[in-house]
């Protein structure tokens, strides 16, 4: 069984590979290293998010065209760039000159003032590393940090920023920051005007808003269109206060409520170039990931995001997508251990994902292959919201299951609602292959408006109890199934004055996954293949013989 599973998965690999036209040597087909590479080239898709290793046309799995958006990126960092060896590779410890006590924010200062981080990846042993103040260095040259088995310790009561700027390629790996020191946070900011590879970065413990409106905990700018910053295995699932977004309703906050929660990820208005998250693990933050203030594109790919609050995604813009992610929602999760007084959706309302730009006036972002899920919250304005000053945006074969009575699945916003003004060009929302399933009761499935013409929802399932075609408001609908068995459906296939009756209707939306992992759909065709073929060589031979005699 373990070679066949084995055989079905190097088959998958193969179409993949036929299908990006990527060849042999490419950075996602090749096997991937267990250490670090010796230069900061483009990074190979690693764990889950390689190629292959996923089903690509299921909720919570990347698609092919988020891969190609990853090999697109690597492929204009190689050709602009080049491979940007290291001049060298050096003992951190040694090199900085660090004591067991000693700060290492102090020693990367001085190093970096005397010109010694130019050119250089530093490696830092296994060990504990005091952080006591901010860092703020901008080497030349390439320049790295990695450290498997390093922690980067925040001492007590210091919320610090930990800077870095260069002009050409970085690598950050395998590091973790701790942040579990009383009122201690940290914000790393990765800038670059070239490529920087930021993987498997963990940040451990949670951290307590206290109205200072710290900053998030990766802040990745690429500071020109050619540039790029991609972030892997980023984990954080520490989380921050419930209901600590800025108070904008009329009433009074309730006693308790302090802004200042911390994000996890914020892409903001000094990116304009491309910001990739690949396989993203957040839990609690203040917004999972913050993106849609941003001139320039943020590029999701996979990725777990538990209880953010606010927002788990807010992103925007043409080139922008959020694709294989999995959102869930639940109060009844939220850990006893995080800071403040309230759970999850409380106070403050909380989606999963956002399509919105503030006062940029772009498109909306391109949502697919998202499963979300939305069981216990108070307050919700809908697990897919489009918000008034996102423009025309898509959502392809997404599962939304909503819990929650009262709350649509899908939120879309008339243009201008808001604090920001709508943004110019068309405003239609296209939805297919959308599955919306669930307990909820109490409102609409799809809540839209008249103000967007054209937006429609396309041969989808809505399999809430009592669902029909009232479930879909302010929304065309085109071979739309209701009920259980998505049987249901309000359109027309035939030609008009046909004779009435209800239709068969075509269900093009993604099935859900059954209890039993089982074979993938490619692995059954495999499987079946593997049947006709031992049929042939084994069964027809025997019934030939019987026959001759």
């Amino acid at each position: 069984m373990e070679e066949q599973a084995s055989e079905i998965e190097l088959t998958k690999r193969g179409v993949l590979r036929a299908g990006l036209g990527i060849g042999a040597g490419s950075a996602l087909s090749r096997p991937v290293a267990a250490r670090p590479e010796p230069s900061p080239g483009p990074v190979a898709v690693t764990n889950d998010a390689r190629p292959g290793s996923r089903k690509f046309e299921s909720p919570g799995s990347p698609s092919r065209a988020a891969y190609r958006a990853l090999a697109a990126v690597e492929r204009q960092v190689t050709q602009r760039s080049g491979s940007s060896d290291f001049d060298r590779t050096v003992n951190a410890v040694e090199y900085l000159g660090l004591g067991s006590n000693d700060a290492v924010n102090e020693a990367l200062e001085r190093a970096d003032a005397a010109g010694d981080l130019d050119g250089v990846r530093l490696r830092f042993p296994a060990g504990t590393y005091r952080v006591a103040d901010d860092v703020n260095i901008s080497p030349a040259g390439p320049f790295g940090i990695v450290g498997p088995r390093a922690v980067f310790r925040v001492d007590p009561g210091v919320r610090c920023e930990l800077n870095v700027h260069t002009g050409s390629r970085g690598l950050f790996e395998g590091f973790t920051i701790d942040q579990r020191a009383d009122r201690a946070a940290v914000s790393l900011l990765l800038e670059t005007d070239d490529h920087i590879d930021a993987r498997g970065l963990t940040f451990r413990g949670p951290v307590e808003a206290v109205g200072d409106d710290q900053q998030a905990l990766v802040r990745p700018v690429a500071t020109s269109r050619e540039a790029s910053v991609r972030i892997e295995n980023l984990r954080a699932v520490g989380g921050t206060n419930a209901g600590s977004h800025a108070w904008v309703r009329p009433e009074s906050p309730p006693p308790g409520h302090v802004a200042g929660g911390v994000p996890g990820a914020f892409v903001g208005e000094s990116n304009v170039g491309v910001v990739q998250f690949v396989e993203p693990v957040l839990h609690g933050w203040e917004n999972g990931l913050y993106a849609s203030r941003t001139p320039g594109a943020v590029q999701v790919v996979g990725g777990t995001f538990v209880n953010n609050n606010n927002t788990a995604v807010r992103i925007s813009g043409a080139e922008s997508f959020c694709d294989g992610a999995t959102v869930v929602l639940d109060a009844g999760r939220w850990p006893d251990g995080r800071p403040g007084r309230f759970t999850i959706g409380e106070i403050q309302g909380v989606s999963g994902v956002r399509s919105e730009t503030g006062p940029l006036n772009k498109e909306g972002a391109r949502f697919r292959n998202l499963d979300v899920r939305a069981r216990r919250l108070d307050r919700c304005p809908g697990l897919v919201v489009y918000d008034g000053s996102a423009a025309t945006g898509r959502m392809h074969n997404c599962r939304l299951t909503n819990d929650i009575d009262g709350t649509p699945a899908v939120r879309i916003d008339e243009p201008g609602t808001g604090p920001h003004p709508a943004s110019t060009g068309p405003q239609a929302i296209r939805m297919d292959r959308i599955e919306i399933r669930g307990s909820a009761t109490g409102g609409p499935a799809v809540s839209g408006t008249d103000a967007r013409p054209n937006t429609v929802l396309a041969d989808s399932c809505v399999r809430l109890p009592g669902a029909g075609p009232a479930s879909i408001v302010g929304v065309t609908t085109r071979n739309v199934g209701y009920g259980a068995d998505c049987t249901a459906s309000q359109g027309t296939d035939g030609p008009v004055g046909a004779p009435p009756g209800t239709p068969e209707v075509r269900d093009l939306t993604v099935r859900p996954p059954s209890p039993d992992p089982g074979l993938s759909g490619l692995g059954l065709l495999v499987a079946a293949g593997a049947l006709v073929s031992f049929g042939t060589a084994t069964l027809v031979p025997a019934l030939r013989d019987r026959l001759r005699k």
